[in-house]
């Protein structure tokens, strides 16, 4: 009986000692892209899709607004491209906004300063949210990425 009980009691104890950091408890984005948080605003998945550095990136993120105001991302920047959005940047209480193929809206890095494996700063500006700042990667336009990735430029044809 006092076995019984000392095991009861060990295993119990022991889940304890995770505390209030335990694995299960950290947020981590099960995917090749990240996550982060400005108040009601949650980035998910974001990442950047190239060909090579120097060519035109293509950012896929899916921005959710989990308030109950609407809000809008009225810009994006970094200090690896130019950013151009296209598409509406409205964020209902409780929608969402999908970068990326089939998507609501598009956002291109002009002269991507990163190759594929590099590491990228994005920036993210809301009317209501405060800026969500990411690092995440810059991913090869190959296998599941390659559609996402901008069409690289064309030359125009010689006379």
């Amino acid at each position: 009986m006092r076995s019984a009980v000392a095991t009861v009691l060990v295993a119990l104890l022991s889940a304890c000692g995770a505390g209030f950091d335990a694995t299960s408890t950290q947020t981590y984005a099960p995917s090749d892209g990240i996550q982060a948080d400005s108040g009601d605003i949650r980035v998910l998945n974001a990442l950047v899709v190239a060909r090579e550095a120097g060519s035109d990136g293509a950012v896929s993120a899916t921005v959710v607004n989990r308030g109950d105001r609407r809000d809008r991302l009225t810009g994006a920047t970094s200090p690896d491209g130019t950013v151009e959005l296209s598409g509406t940047g409205d964020l209902p209480a409780g929608g969402s906004l999908t970068f990326g193929t089939g998507g609501d809206a598009t956002a291109t890095l002009r002269g991507l300063a990163r190759n594929p494996g590099e590491t990228i700063t994005l920036e993210l500006m809301f009317a209501r949210a405060a800026p969500v700042r990411l690092d995440t990667v810059v991913l090869a336009a190959t296998g599941d990425y390659a559609e996402l990735a901008p069409a690289p430029a064309t030359s125009p044809p010689s006379p």
